[in-house]
């Protein structure tokens, strides 16, 4: 009796083991590998030249741009950038086609001119990945738009739009869904501001746990500082070439206690501003401000004493710039804990360097490309050499 249980209870796993078999297709299941083979159509073929791989062994786990759980054998990661011909023109997405793909953790869709996504099909059906953490959507013809589909993937981490066709203000209620984003990139677009259909504090970008957020290369102006109030973990702020102004108000920024690095190159600003006794920025010990003096501009002496506020300052870039007569020599020294100077293609007279020695602190000089002549003098203190 014993042994017949035993043997029924060995059928029944092999039955089972061959059941789940089944399911595969030598290693990869294949309800996705006929998910993936779809995706491959879609994306302009059986004629297109990308993703050859796809289709030619049963194994999808083994395909170019497709990784797989090595537990599960699920899809995890769909690298299909620059996989659909620009011969095409622009085309719509159907989010839903990777709805077969539970596990999904990361969908690169960057490079193939996508202008949105078909009716009804939008990225609002994935909400039901709750897997996905990175989406790389750059380089497309995305419109404002698609923030509103985006607000229900709240496991997201990373979103990248940078490089598409969004303009004017962008709604901030589905951003300020994306609760657990890590990682925004926006830049390389022609955004202007941020807007709620509430108004007034709701107009704040409300993302507590956002560290990065690349905003550069838009048409944001000084009104831009009010929208960052709720972003407390951020510790890198990119707002290189936008249309910031004159005075930079850094009280806007208190609230940013976590703030390292602050990326300003290509605005034209004139000084920084702080509250009477600089509150916050004790972590932040970068500042960027390549390039600032287009159009006959030069750095203004307000401008180089303000960062000095800055108490914790250890990397200061300030290539590419116009500095006038001794400008330089009398603001340096102030920079007490300055550590890496970069002044490299630079306008500048060489009197600075008889005062930059009493920057002790400062291990790294960029003079690359200034065309400095005649005597180099350096009074006292050294540099390392470049960054």
């Amino acid at each position: 009796m014993e042994l017949n249980r035993l043997c029924l209870v060995v059928i029944m796993i092999i039955n089972v083991v061959v059941l789940i078999q089944g399911w595969r297709c030598h290693g990869c299941l294949e309800e996705e590998r006929v998910a993936l083979l779809q995706i491959k159509d879609a994306f302009g073929y059986p004629n297109g030249g990308f993703l050859l791989s796809w289709g030619r062994d049963a194994n999808c786990c083994e395909w170019k741009q497709v990784h797989c759980n090595s537990s599960t054998l699920r899809v995890v990661e769909i690298d299909l950038s620059f996989s659909r011909g620009w011969e095409l023109g622009d085309g719509l997405l159907n989010a839903s086609l990777f709805l077969p793909f539970p596990e999904l953790n990361a969908l690169y869709l960057y490079g193939n001119r996508i202008a949105g996504c078909v009716e009804n099909e939008g990225f609002e059906r994935l909400s039901v990945l709750g897997n996905l953490e990175i989406l790389q959507l750059g380089q497309n013809k995305f419109n404002s738009s698609i923030f509103s589909s985006l607000g229900g993937l709240s496991s997201l981490k990373y979103l990248s739009l940078h490089n598409n066709e969004i303009e004017g203000t962008i709604s901030v209620e589905g951003l300020n869904n994306l609760t657990n984003l890590r990682n925004l990139r926006i830049a390389s677009n022609h955004i202007e501001g941020f807007k709620s259909l509430h108004g007034g504090e709701d107009e704040v970008l409300k993302l507590s746990n956002l560290e990065y957020l690349d905003l550069g290369g838009n048409r944001f102006d000084n009104s831009i500082l009010s929208s960052f109030k709720g972003l407390s973990s951020l510790k890198n702020l990119d707002l290189a070439k936008n249309h910031l102004k004159g005075t930079f108000n850094m009280k806007e920024l208190e609230a940013l206690s976590n703030l390292r690095k602050l990326y300003l190159s290509g605005n034209e600003i004139d000084e920084f501003v702080f509250s009477e006794g600089i509150r916050g920025f004790r972590n932040l010990s970068r500042v960027c401000l390549l390039n600032i003096t287009a159009n006959g501009r030069r750095i203004s002496l307000p401008l180089l004493q303000s960062l000095a506020k800055l108490p914790n300052l250890k990397t200061l870039d300030l290539g590419n710039n116009n500095f006038e007569g001794t400008i330089l020599a009398q603001a340096l020294p102030s920079l007490k804990n300055l550590q890496k100077l970069d002044l490299s293609s630079s306008t500048l007279n060489n009197t600075f360097l008889q005062t930059i020695g009493r920057i002790t602190t400062l291990k790294s000089l960029k003079l690359n490309g200034c065309r400095l002549s005649g005597n180099i003098p350096i009074a006292e203190g050294k540099s390392d050499g470049p960054f």
